[in-house]
């Protein structure tokens, strides 16, 4: 499949690694959806930053790989060891030549193929010689080669251990799976394949020396290894053999454009609409989707900016993900019911009766679409997040709530925090966040953002600095993707009974812990609301021709009471 050249890459090509036409079907099958998404990434690539498209191809790339469990190997062996019987009796008929014989014309080619040191040098020599041999002398060589086999086996003893490395990684690549030397599961494959090719042996030399009852005995145990269940092994959930959804959709989106003529509008709009959905939702098999993936995708467009209107329209799609967008450059609700109808249209093909991908549709949900805003949580609602925050073990959702609560900062904010970046003031003897983008995989939505916040003394109170104290680089070294959080806030207040809409229908998610400081800020008697701007990363408020004299201040002295008056 040849890529545009703006990905770095010219081409990209898919090794079946077989000559049966039946196994390579199979794969091709296999693959077709990983294709599919190969496509769509050429279509995206159009919108995306090079950077965003390089570390997808490599995803897909490596899924097209399956990897190797410990539970796959069992069923692995056995279907190779189905084999071992027929293959040994072939042998046995074919090696009838007598190796030191006047009359056995491949003594030289024999014995340089016998020279050999290794499986792969062995495999090359028998190339070789097979391929300098007329038609009429291939099958009398095959005859003479079954016969040094047969000699062989006799001679042998030990298996050789670096022929089963390399027989366990051919096997691997035939069925398809990465065969990675350094996993745990590679090791273990090699050590049942040891012992597998031990009870090969003895079955050829049974069979060779006409042994019929030690060779049924042998066969039992091969046949009892395919079989008989890992008792130690719990039963593993079958995986969907449905398509993905970036498969599915291709099939909707050429469905669209021949039959029902989709207009280029339409395209694009329905091409910006799958940008979205392939950043903030998982490519999985279309019948594995559940209500709430459908709800939390939803839920989170509506906190998307209108991207008609700057500095939106000027932002890389990464860039509109992370930005904190005010309740009035927020997508209108129409904009976002427009993606629950794309997404009805997907499912609804999905679920016809000549596709039958689906039985049930997951896009039934219950969404209000009309104008929305942002809600703030009552001082009940933040003792409850907060009594949760003090019990919970995982570190970042802890501490995530904390600095939510009591700095008012932006999610993407915290989430890049590094440890460098929680600093002391000797003069004030008050720790502050360094609110900033000077380390490469930091950006801030505007020159405002960059800014200094003094931790809350409750922050320090619940151990804070400690923590920070414990990390190597990253606060949050477990947390890559903001969206993490974003995912995780409506589990969270569900599990604590805190509703997503308040009393008001005002929607309510982590952003709305940034909200809820600011407006308990503001309710704080004598608050200075240019120095609450500075705290929140706001643009300064204009005073006319006063505004230039305006500045932000580096004394953190006076940011402290700002912080101080807040209170839960």
């Amino acid at each position: 499949m040849r890529l545009p050249k703006r990905l770095g890459v010219r081409e990209v090509r898919i090794a079946f690694n077989t000559q049966n036409l039946s196994l390579a079907l199979q794969k091709l099958h296999r693959y077709k959806p990983y294709i599919q998404q190969l496509k769509q990434l050429v279509i995206t690539s159009k919108s995306l930053d090079t950077s965003e498209i390089k570390p997808t191809l490599m995803k897909i790339k490596d899924a097209m790989l399956k990897q190797l469990s410990v539970n796959d190997i069992d069923a692995v062996i056995a279907e190779l060891e189905q084999g071992y019987s027929n293959g040994a009796h072939a042998i046995n008929v074919l090696g009838q030549t007598s190796l030191l014989g006047d009359d056995n014309k491949f003594k030289d080619e024999l014995s340089y193929i016998a020279q050999a040191t290794d499986n792969e040098t062995r495999t090359i020599r028998l190339q070789e010689v097979i391929g300098g041999l007329s038609e009429a002398d291939k099958w009398p060589f095959m005859e003479a080669l079954s016969s040094m086999a047969k000699v062989l086996v006799g001679l042998s003893g030990d298996v050789d251990e670096s022929g089963v490395n390399e027989l366990a990684r051919q096997l691997l690549l035939s069925k398809g799976f990465d065969a990675n030397t350094s996993t745990l599961a590679f090791r273990v494959l090699v050590s049942k394949l040891t012992t597998s090719s031990k009870v090969k042996h003895e079955l050829l030399q049974t069979i060779f020396e006409g042994d019929a009852t030690a060779e049924r005995q042998l066969q039992q145990l091969l046949s009892s290894n395919v079989t008989s269940p890992v008792s130690d092994t719990p039963p593993v959930k079958p995986k969907s053999t449905k398509p993905l959804f970036s498969q599915v959709y291709a099939e909707f989106l050429a469905l669209k454009i021949t039959k029902d003529k989709l207009s280029e509008k339409m395209q694009k709009s329905y091409e910006r609409m799958h940008i979205v959905w392939l950043a903030l939702t998982e490519d999985k098999p279309i019948d594995t989707y559940t209500k709430q993936d459908i709800g939390l995708f939803i839920d989170r467009c509506f906190e998307l900016p209108r991207m008609n209107i700057s500095p939106y329209n000027k932002m890389s799609w990464k860039e509109r993900l992370n930005v904190d967008v005010p309740d009035e450059h927020l997508q209108s609700p129409k904009s976002v019911e427009q993606y629950h109808k794309w997404l009805m249209g997907i499912f609804s093909y999905a679920k016809r009766d000549t596709i039958a991908y689906i039985t049930t549709s997951p896009c039934y949900i219950k969404r209000n679409f009309k104008a929305r805003i942002r809600g703030i949580f009552n001082d009940s609602e933040l003792l409850r997040l907060l009594n949760s925050a003090k019990n919970e073990n995982t570190p970042w959702k802890k501490w995530i709530i904390y600095l939510g609560i009591y700095t008012g900062a932006r999610r993407g904010e915290l989430v890049q925090l590094r440890k460098n970046d929680v600093k002391h003031d000797e003069a004030t003897n008050r720790y502050y966040l360094l609110i900033t983008d000077d380390h490469e995989s930091q950006n801030l939505k505007t020159s405002n953002s960059k800014r200094i916040i003094p931790i809350h003394n409750a922050l320090v109170d619940a151990g804070f600095i400690e923590y920070v104290e414990g990390c190597e680089d990253r606060v949050f070294a477990a947390l890559n993707n903001v969206e993490v959080v974003t995912g995780w806030m409506p589990r969270h207040m569900a599990s604590l009974n805190i509703a997503p809409t308040n009393e008001l229908d005002h929607i309510r998610s982590f952003h709305s812990l940034r909200h809820t400081f600011i407006t308990k800020c503001m309710s704080a008697p004598e608050v200075n609301i240019n120095l609450l701007q500075q705290v929140v990363g706001h643009e300064i408020s204009s005073f006319g021709i006063t505004s230039n004299y305006t500045h932000k201040v580096t004394n953190i002295k006076n940011l402290i009471p700002i912080i101080d008056a807040f209170e839960v």
